[in-house]
């Protein structure tokens, strides 16, 4: 068995997927070493170690794991307490809907806004206004994302919603969140929380990285 300072998690903040397993070792308070892949996702290295070519991946000893659901379920079973799927039944469902609905309907919607494809940006924003309004049609409201207690769906929206907020801001796009109120007042809470400003501080400076790379130099 190993121990937490063995954690290592292969990705970086301009992936909310990346920040959400980042969220979620935090809330834990479990120890993870953060790296870049060398050469990019496509390198050969980072393809042998996962063909899938994405991140993150999590690294604890022999064990590679991809995909950030899956990670997030990972460190759940490996450290169970603080538990980031609180409650009865019900109420865990409800935390994995939002996850599933936010990887579905909303976060692959991103990929335009860093490409600056504007006839791809104005598709994404009405797929990410859809996918606001099943949010907020099947999430249970409260003082987190799922109700009262912090939880995965947390940890999943948190970086959604600050990565897109940061690349609309840049392109001068819409406010989708402030039109549902309910959704806004989580929205308001989560930001001004230690875990909301630390997932706030990783994508900004990470998007501001992005952003120096592609800016052609005068």
């Amino acid at each position: 068995m190993t121990n937490d300072s063995e954690l290592k998690l292969v990705g970086g903040a301009l992936s909310p997927y990346a920040v959400r397993v980042m969220l979620a070792a935090r809330f834990k308070g479990i120890t993870l070493a953060v790296e870049a892949p060398a050469g990019g996702p496509r390198s050969a290295a980072h393809l042998a170690r996962n063909p899938i070519g994405k991140v993150p991946v999590l690294i604890d000893g022999e064990l590679v794991l991809p995909e950030s659901d899956v990670i997030v379920a990972y460190l759940e079973d490996r450290f169970p307490q603080p538990t980031l799927f609180p409650g009865d039944a019900a109420q865990r469902s409800n935390v994995r809907l939002l996850c599933r609905l936010i990887d579905t309907y909303s976060a692959p919607s991103l990929g335009p806004f860093i490409a600056g494809d504007q006839p791809a940006i104005t598709v994404a924003i009405e797929r990410i206004d859809t996918a606001l309004g099943y949010l907020d049609h099947f999430r249970r409201d409260g003082e987190c994302a799922s109700g009262d207690a912090f939880s995965a769906a947390d940890c999943a929206l948190i970086p959604f919603f600050h990565a897109f907020e940061a690349l609309q801001n840049g392109f001068k796009t819409y406010d989708l969140v402030r039109k549902r109120p309910r959704l806004q007042a989580w929205w308001e809470r989560a930001r001004s929380t230690e875990l909301g400003k630390f997932a706030a501080t990783a994508i900004d400076r990470a998007v501001a990285e992005m952003l120096r790379a592609v800016r052609p130099r005068s």
